[in-house]
């Protein structure tokens, strides 16, 4: 389960920073669309006419690819408080990256298009810890925007008017969700380019997750020169990779329940793994034998973790991912042995 945890943004939304460094994968199609509620002027200014939602979000997806830019974001989620930097620049239509942990232990990631490696001080770790480690970003990524609008049957869209952000004008958009077994978001972009500077993960009002630029540079004044590491002396690398594609296996458990949207993508034995396009969340049940964990029900920011016993088998079953704990506790419920 920890190595699920650590990696659960790319197969969602809102992914560890590696989701940020690969693509992104869409498993849902387009589906309606929002109207507009206001809109940017020429000038910047929200108007009642032009620009939609829908188009603000396809120009934060272009602009994370695209624009040069470097900056320092804060990420939040109950107790846990990364800051990191990243720099990203487009040379000769190939796009460089490379983030900086400021936080905790040291270590930095490095992509070149879809090929990415996390770079740690030889000295601080061992290729057998390289595993153990995360960074959430919240929805800092491309795929995000895409995912956005392939789900807007599951999602309504509306425009909610101006803020700031890191010194910089932003027009702020809310992704409500169409139902209440799911999170939503409330996202500053920057009036300019589109870059994402700012998002609240929201469950029923409540702010559970927060990403937010604390400085921010965007242009030519960005290059390759501020790419260069920080780590000092040698280093120890591993490829950054996650296999999303769909496994036809033959099932052992079943899920009864899935909220509306919600389908499996892949299904490893006794890993069950699902989405609705947006948020993800995984069922984990335990074969080795082991003593029972008690049943629990926790979060961490957004991530929910849900343990249970069932009572047939006296198995255990862990749901961990993107979802309200009611949800995920429904989920838990449903769980139950395929019979062939």
């Amino acid at each position: 389960m920890k190595a699920y945890i650590a990696t659960r943004w790319l197969a969602g939304t809102l992914s560890v920073v590696s989701a940020l460094l690969l693509p992104g994968f869409v498993y849902a199609e387009f589906d309606g669309s929002a109207s507009a509620e206001g809109s940017l002027s020429a000038e910047g200014s929200l108007s009642a006419e032009g620009s939609s939602p829908t188009a603000w979000l396809e120009k934060m997806g272009r602009a994370l690819r695209s624009e040069n830019y470097a900056g320092n974001f804060t990420f939040i989620r109950g107790s846990r408080f990364d800051n990191v930097r990243i720099v990203h620049v487009v040379e000769q239509g190939k796009e460089l990256e490379r983030l900086y942990n400021l936080n905790g232990d040291i270590h930095e990631l490095y992509r070149e298009d879809g090929e990415a490696h996390c770079y740690h001080p030889r000295s601080d770790l061992s290729a057998d810890d390289l595993s153990d480690h995360d960074v959430h970003i919240g929805p800092f990524t491309p795929a995000f925007s895409d995912r956005v609008l392939s789900t807007q049957n599951l999602y309504n869209l509306a425009m909610q008017g101006e803020g700031r952000v890191a010194g910089r004008p932003a027009v702020v958009l809310t992704v409500s969700p169409s139902f209440n077994d799911r999170y939503g978001y409330r996202v500053w972009l920057d009036q300019q380019t589109g870059l994402l500077l700012q998002s609240h993960l929201i469950e029923r009002g409540k702010v559970k997750e927060i990403f937010q630029f604390t400085h921010i540079e965007v242009g030519e004044s960005v290059n390759k020169s501020s790419m260069q590491t920080a780590i000092r002396g040698g280093t120890i690398s591993h490829p950054l990779a996650l296999d999303v594609s769909e496994r036809k296996e033959k099932p052992v458990w079943k899920v009864n329940w899935l909220p509306d949207g919600f389908r499996p993508v892949r299904i490893q034995g006794n890993r069950l793994h699902f989405t609705d396009g947006l948020a993800t969340f995984s069922v984990f049940i335990e074969t080795t034998g082991r003593a029972p964990m008690p049943d629990l029900a926790t979060t961490e920011g957004g991530t929910a973790v849900i343990t249970r016993r069932h009572q047939k088998t006296g198995r255990q079953i862990t749901v961990v991912g993107e979802v309200p704990v009611r949800t995920a506790r429904r989920v838990a419920k449903s769980v139950e042995p395929v019979i062939y």
